[in-house]
């Protein structure tokens, strides 16, 4: 039997008066699901579908990135604390993909992930490009992926002589 996550739907009461639950699967094999599920009778042991990340990873992440940033440059911005974090995607190796795209549409791609940066600058038929390396950031990682991010962002406050607090 294949697990699958499912979401409470409703309730009601059959013929017999036993209860009936509706259940939504979230899922694009769902007539795989169905037919599995007809076979037999099941005990089930539900559970809730935790958060990919725990809020608290990613309020330590921030300050982390902060206390980097307040060691490096005494009263940062918050463009020296985008800059820590986008240095932290690149040694933690995020997931990201390169774009080439006009100067003029660099700012709406800039909107569009959650960090980028410009890696190189060409020409092509006699007009002007940029070369963006685009990240997805740490809203769109899995658990391994955010505590791989952490663990690097701990190693660069290390190396700055941060005081690390426990998550």
């Amino acid at each position: 039997m294949s697990t699958f996550n499912a979401r409470y739907v409703r309730k009601s009461r059959n013929e017999d008066g036993r209860l009936e639950i509706t259940l939504e699967v979230n899922s694009v094999h769902d007539e795989v699901i169905i037919e599995e599920i007809e076979k037999a009778l099941y005990r089930v042991n539900m559970t809730p579908v935790k958060s990919k990340r725990s809020i608290q990873q990613n309020k330590y992440l921030w300050e982390l990135i902060h206390d980097i940033s307040v060691a490096r440059n005494g009263l940062p911005t918050s463009d020296d604390d985008w800059d820590i974090y986008l240095e932290a995607l690149e040694k933690a190796q995020a997931k990201f993909e390169y774009v080439a795209c006009l100067p003029e549409a660099y700012e709406l791609l800039k909107r569009q992930f959650r960090a980028t940066k410009i890696m190189n600058e060409f020409e092509h038929n006699d007009k002007k490009f940029l070369q963006l390396k685009v990240f997805y950031g740490s809203s769109k990682m899995d658990v391994k992926e955010m505590a791989k991010l952490l663990d690097t962002v701990i190693m660069m406050a290390q190396e700055e002589g941060v005081v690390l607090n426990e998550i």
